[in-house]
């Protein structure tokens, strides 16, 4: 056990400081290396649910392995940023989320301009839901691909999107 530990903790050491060197130096496909990294995520997740744990040494070692993968999951994120600075696989996700949270927001000032009676909070609403029909555009522009010139980039700072 201690053995296949050695092993691992070896591979890691030699994988982190190429990938290290290679960023260092500035030739790196990323690319490349975000599969790269996701491949061996994956296997090193699969034999980490496979190990057992029984006796205290097996869950030290089962611990110590999940530490290892957590950092290889960071490592993971790093470069999927470097990839995809603009976070383009979840900005469908956001900007439906960002949606969704001002129509509550329509819902709740429209509530209090009730509850009141003052037309400040109706105004509000009313100025939201204009931005609220102008990102659904922006939303239905970029699922259907209509807007071939704007990049996630452009939409993120027409919007007012930040990328996490």
């Amino acid at each position: 056990m201690k053995n296949k530990l050695t092993v691992i903790m070896i591979v890691v050491g030699i994988i982190g400081s190429s990938i290290l060197a290679g960023a260092a130096f500035g030739d790196v496909d990323h690319i490349k290396n975000l599969n790269e990294l996701k491949s061996e995520f994956e296997s090193k997740k699969k034999k980490l649910n496979e190990m057992p744990n029984q006796t205290p040494e097996e869950i030290e070692a089962t611990v110590k392995a999940g530490k290892e993968l957590k950092d290889l999951g960071k490592e993971v994120a790093k470069v999927e940023r470097i990839v995809d600075p603009d976070r383009e696989e979840e900005f469908a996700n956001q900007l439906r989320s960002y949606i969704a949270g001002m129509k509550d927001s329509v819902s709740e000032l429209k509530h209090m301009a009730e509850e009141t009676k003052d037309s400040q909070y109706l105004k509000k609403a009313e100025e939201l839901e204009k931005k609220v029909a102008r990102y659904e555009k922006e939303q239905r522009a970029y699922l259907n691909k209509e807007q071939p010139g704007k990049t996630v980039k452009e939409l993120r700072k027409e919007l007012d999107i930040p990328a996490n």
